[in-house]
């Protein structure tokens, strides 16, 4: 039994599709599913916004028999491996509701953390976040996309959380330009990104495009809108992957 994001409903739904097996760990197995990318991992492991939970962890060592290449069978609320079959039994939203606020309270609390990520220009995505241009996030983005080393390049992260906190944070405040700068450069971005970057990544940035993050990133965001202790959901966000967390969260305070 598993507990699932809505975010992999769309491929869970289906009466019948194939996926392929990126990679697995311990904690996790990536699947390729078309243009799309689900994940499936213990309950120990950082929920990731499209990712289906198992109920074991990873010391049972389920995915033991599981290699990359491997065929993937899904069908409605279920992913079949060779011996393991997976079953959604419940859902669970990824993107967090973030309680009313204004944006000189946001800036308030998360003007002593960094947000920038060395090596990386943050100047285009913060001018273009501030002009609300959908052109100039698109150039913008096309520089951060796969800039980096790792599944998950920094640059992807650092843009992640950008449009996370855009679309999240926008609504906390009451920005609803914020909303239709994100809608009008979606198509174009998810294009983008499928073409600069890992299909691991590009499923994370979709997902962030709508709010949804992995769950340490969604605690963040709560504490900026005044709901939780800032620092330490930063502290907690910071140690997620090699570089996935300080990105992440570097992006997430630019945009707030």
């Amino acid at each position: 039994p598993a507990v699932a994001s809505v975010a992999s409903r769309p491929v869970l739904a289906t009466s019948s599709a194939n996926g392929e097996v990126l990679g697995a760990s311990r904690h996790a197995v990536w699947i390729r599913v078309g243009d799309d990318v689900v994940v499936v991992s213990t309950r120990d492991a950082t929920r990731l916004p499209n990712s289906i939970e198992i109920a074991a962890e990873a010391a049972s060592d389920p995915f033991d028999s599981i290699r990359r290449g491997d065929r993937v069978t899904f069908g409605p609320a279920s992913i079949g491996f060779e011996g393991l079959t997976v079953e959604a039994v419940r859902w669970w939203d990824s993107r967090p509701i973030l309680a009313p606020t204004t944006a000189s309270a946001v800036w308030a609390r998360s003007r002593h953390l960094p947000s920038s990520v060395p090596g990386l220009d943050a100047r285009p995505l913060l001018s273009a976040l501030s002009t609300a241009s959908s052109s100039a996030l698109l150039s913008a983005s096309a520089a951060l996309l796969g800039a980096g080393p790792g599944l998950t390049p920094e640059g992807d992260d650092f843009l992640a959380g950008a449009l996370a906190a855009t679309r999240t944070l926008g609504m906390a405040v009451g920005a609803g330009g914020a909303a239709t700068l994100l809608d009008d450069a979606e198509g174009p971005l998810i294009d983008s990104s499928l073409s600069r970057t890992t299909a691991f990544s590009a499923a994370l940035i979709r997902c962030a495009l709508h709010g949804a993050v992995a769950a340490p990133a969604a605690a963040f965001l709560r504490a900026l809108a005044g709901r939780g202790g800032v620092d330490r959901s930063h502290r907690r966000l910071l140690s997620v992957g090699h570089s996935s967390g300080p990105a992440l969260a570097a992006g997430i305070v630019l945009a707030g």
